[in-house]
């Protein structure tokens, strides 16, 4: 019989040759072309240990790949996961285990991801790096945050920097895949059961979908039309969590799935419902969350059964397609840039290149605009 898969493996357990398999086939699909460059990246665990083979595998001269203490797993074993999965790809030569990103050859690097091995991508890293280089990050805009991104300096420096539209190259599409890992952990029969999903995060549509076309009845708190919803298989309930009509319809479901925009708050201090009433109201319920974390912090607390799917279950530790679609558009975005600032191209320029040939999303002028 064969081993059980585990993505945090360093033997025949962790589907190795398959993420191979599947890097190759994004770097195909993405036309990633890393010849020539150098990229600053992270070493870390599970399926986030494709970042750094995922750029060497498309080309780059030399990947440094910095390892970092964190939740899930101590600098070691993000050091001894990358390690193992560069040897089966036959790139060892080419990715450079770094403890701090400092000891990269700053001056010398094209691309920098915003990873948390390499965050914070400041004046202390933008201040060496080519004025060539770009910096890519792996999420939308919404969820930049400038202590881990300075973009403000990236401009003064005239380093080019954009982020990844997420949904133009279909990353949502993966998040139900987590939802339903929660949701199924969490002893929720999908087929047959009813389903609340509240939010105004972009996924909520391939979230509808997928339930529904798994069986579920699934009613939708959003601000989104009833006729646009019921085109995703769902029903109105209400425009969001808080609406009393929502709130009365939980009686009827077996679970809940919260999908707020980034940095809104859905359930306890500083929104619109309290936790305890909602427990209190619904204790049945089991509670999924996408990007959720603090609403699921206070209804766990207020008794209510919540599953990340953000965390554990989240798609980018389910399977290892998510995240090497995610790192294979964001190196595109990168190099698009970076080529283009070679070429003798202005970082506004080579931003806008990227935004018109590589799925990027870029900054406003006024960064006000954008939340932090």
């Amino acid at each position: 019989m064969a081993a059980d898969l585990d993505s945090h493996a360093c033997d025949a357990r962790f589907p190795g040759l398959q993420a191979v398999r599947l890097i190759r086939r994004a770097i195909d699909h993405a036309r990633l072309d890393l010849k020539g460059l150098r990229v600053l990246t992270e070493a870390s665990v599970g399926y986030r240990r494709v970042a750094p083979v995922v750029a060497a595998l498309a080309g780059a001269d030399e990947v440094y790949a910095v390892g970092r203490d964190s939740v899930a797993a101590s600098r070691k074993e993000a050091e001894e996961q990358t390690a193992y999965f560069a040897e089966i790809a036959h790139v060892s030569s080419r990715v450079k285990l770094l403890s701090t990103r400092l000891q990269a050859p700053l001056e010398a690097v094209d691309i920098v991801t915003d990873l948390p091995g390499v965050r914070p991508v400041d004046e202390s890293v933008l201040r060496t790096i080519a004025d060539t280089a770009a910096v890519a990050l792996l999420h939308g805009t919404a969820h930049w945050r400038a202590s881990d991104v300075d973009v403000a300096t990236c401009r003064r420096h005239g380093i080019a920097v954009a982020a990844l539209d997420e949904e133009a190259i279909g990353l949502y599409r993966y998040t139900p895949l987590g939802v339903l890992a929660g949701l199924l952990d969490l002893a929720v029969e999908v087929a047959g059961s009813t389903v609340v999903i509240a939010g105004e995060a972009p996924c909520v549509p391939y979230v509808v979908q997928a339930l529904t076309r798994l069986g579920a009845r699934v009613l939708v708190a959003a601000p989104q039309t009833a006729g646009r919803i019921e085109l995703f298989g769902g029903e109105k309930a209400g425009d969001a969590i808080g609406d009393d009509g929502v709130l009365g319809r939980l009686a009827e479901a077996d679970a809940l799935v919260l999908c707020p925009a980034a940095d809104v708050r859905t359930v306890g201090p500083g929104s619109p419902v309290d936790a305890t009433l909602f427990a209190a109201a619904a204790p049945h319920v089991a509670v999924v969350g996408v990007d959720a974390e603090s609403d699921l912090r206070a209804l766990a607390s207020a008794g209510l059964r919540c599953r990340p799917a953000g965390g554990p279950a989240g798609e980018s530790d389910l399977l290892p397609q998510a995240v090497i679609a995610r790192h294979a558009a964001a190196l595109k975005v990168a190099a698009t840039m970076t080529r283009a600032r070679k070429r003798g191209s202005s970082p506004l320029a080579a931003e806008q290149l990227a935004a018109a040939e590589a799925h990027a999303e870029l900054f406003p002028k006024d960064l006000s605009a954008v939340r932090r």
